[in-house]
């Protein structure tokens, strides 16, 4: 107790922020939506596969980190498959992400700069709800932040054997649980060796090769046991292609397009592009001059990272890219730092400058978060429809799943007493919607058939759902319907006779 008066204000401030930051996620956790599409998809195989089913090929074009996937499995065997239980993980990865971000704003930026980004990281809408995923996207951000502060800890310390082993270690474990892991480490690497080699400091050059082996070995394994199978899925190379950097005229177009994802997809940014952008580069700059070895090893981070996606090996898009997030907030927050001290003299003006800033950027992503606290989103929330089907269904009645909805159906079908026979599955026919004709003319002749919708396809005026629907008004008569408010998940009763 005798040290708590000892911590600086911006320590206070900053417990403060991960405080918020803890709370935010909580609340996203504890408001246990059901499982969204890729939720349950993920879940399913997680729960009818044991341990060495997950090395294999998962269904339904699903893909992970083999290590998350055995925590995963170990966890439902533990305390059992709930949506708590699901999404436990990620709520831990996201909580240790907030102390780990508390960590290295305190050592590598000032008490303004550091609370800013700390408190950025806190409210962002992104990192937030994939903290209550059952995704592995928060433990992607978590590993990147840890393995930032690994080099920190050793980019001038002298590695000795207890070092050598944590390096290797981190190293080799990060990325059986984080794909996007092979870049951070990647980039410790480079920025350990290069500044050795300078200095031709041979010991620390021979421990660092033998590390670099150590981490071959590992990822020869990991290759062999796991990632061979996804590296060629066609399924993930078409899904993400736009993520993939083009190989000719068209590539600076693509880099400059998809630097402005990270912005506004992953920090929920509505500032101007190029403002961010400059912010960023501004920071990096600022944090280079008072930290080169940081700013190269951030650098190399990102370098490697887009040069994936130029090999075809990784997509730089979207929430494949989350681990960067803690970085782009980082740099952001030390452009608004290095901006506001060219005001040097008038503090005044200074604070003030630095205090609009600040606003105009997190002023977007904090209202989404407080919004998100207040009213938390249930767009897939299944669970009361799949109730209402359990409590209204008489024997006899057919219940017709849409495609998306069956993965959700899968998984909570048991739950509410309900076995799978007793539902016919619906086929994809987005491609030629007229098919749904013949599929729907096999319910024809029942007085009682149930349509269950949800995670519906649209493109432009196009509504799979409202299709649908217009093919079943002209075969029977609709005698009811159920969706639950804030949902979009939908239930219709049909007499198709």
């Amino acid at each position: 107790m005798k040290r708590l008066p000892r911590l600086a204000p911006r320590d206070w401030i900053g417990f403060g922020l991960v405080l918020v930051g803890f709370i935010l996620r909580l609340r996203q956790y504890l408001a246990n939506r059901s499982l969204w599409l890729d939720e349950a998809m993920l879940t399913n195989n997680i729960l009818s596969r044991n341990f060495g089913g997950l090395f294999q090929q998962l269904d339904n074009n699903q893909g992970a980190p083999i290590g998350f996937l055995l925590a995963q499995k170990f966890i439902t065997l533990v305390i059992g498959d709930s949506e708590y239980a699901l999404r436990l993980i990620p709520l831990i990865a996201g909580i240790l992400s907030l102390a780990l971000m508390f960590a290295l704003t305190r050592k590598i930026s000032n008490a303004v700069a550091g609370n800013l980004a700390l408190g950025f990281f806190a409210v962002a809408p992104s990192l937030v709800y994939y903290s209550s995923e059952v995704k592995q996207y928060s433990s992607d951000a978590a590993i990147a932040l840890a393995l930032s502060l690994l080099y920190i800890k050793y980019v001038q310390a002298e590695i000795k054997l207890r070092g050598a082993i944590l390096i290797a270690l981190a190293g080799a474990l990060a990325v059986w649980f984080s794909h996007p892991a092979f870049f951070t480490v990647g980039a410790l690497g480079f920025a350990l060796f290069l500044p050795s080699v300078f200095a031709k400091n041979k010991n620390r050059i021979v421990t660092l090769i033998v590390i670099a082996v150590a981490w071959l070995l590992n990822l020869s394994a990991l290759y062999a046991l796991n990632l061979r199978q996804l590296s060629t899925h066609q399924f993930f190379l078409d899904y993400w292609r736009a993520g993939f950097m083009p190989h000719d005229s068209s590539a600076p177009s693509w880099l400059a397009y998809s630097l402005q994802g990270p912005f506004h997809d992953l920090l929920d940014l509505q500032t101007n592009y190029i403002f961010a952008v400059l912010l960023f580069l501004i920071g990096w700059i600022g944090l280079t001059r008072r930290n080169p070895r940081f700013g190269f090893f951030l650098l190399a981070v990102f370098f490697l990272a887009l040069l994936a996606a130029f090999l075809t090996l990784y997509p730089f898009a979207g929430r494949m890219i989350l681990f960067l997030a803690p970085l782009l907030i980082l740099l952001l927050a030390e452009g608004i730092e290095s901006i506001a001290s060219l005001f040097t003299r008038s503090a005044v003006i200074a604070w003030t400058v630095g205090i609009l800033l600040a606003v105009y950027l997190l002023y977007s992503p904090l209202a989404v978060s407080v919004e998100n606290f207040i009213a938390p989103k249930y767009q897939e929330h299944i669970r009361p429809t799949m109730e209402y089907l359990r409590d209204f269904r008489k024997p006899g009645d057919l219940i017709y799943v849409y495609y998306w909805a069956e993965h959700a159906v899968r998984y909570y079908a048991p739950k509410y007493g309900m076995d799978m026979p007793a539902f016919t599955l619906g086929a994809d026919h987005h491609e030629d919607p007229m098919v749904y004709l013949s599929d729907l003319e096999a319910l024809r002749g029942h007085g009682r058939v149930w349509i269950l919708f949800s995670h519906v396809y649209e493109n432009g005026d196009f509504n799979e759902r409202d299709f649908i629907l217009g093919l079943l008004d002209s075969m029977g008569e609709q005698l009811r319907q159920f969706r639950e408010p804030g949902t979009s998940v939908y239930l219709y009763l049909y007499d198709l006779r």
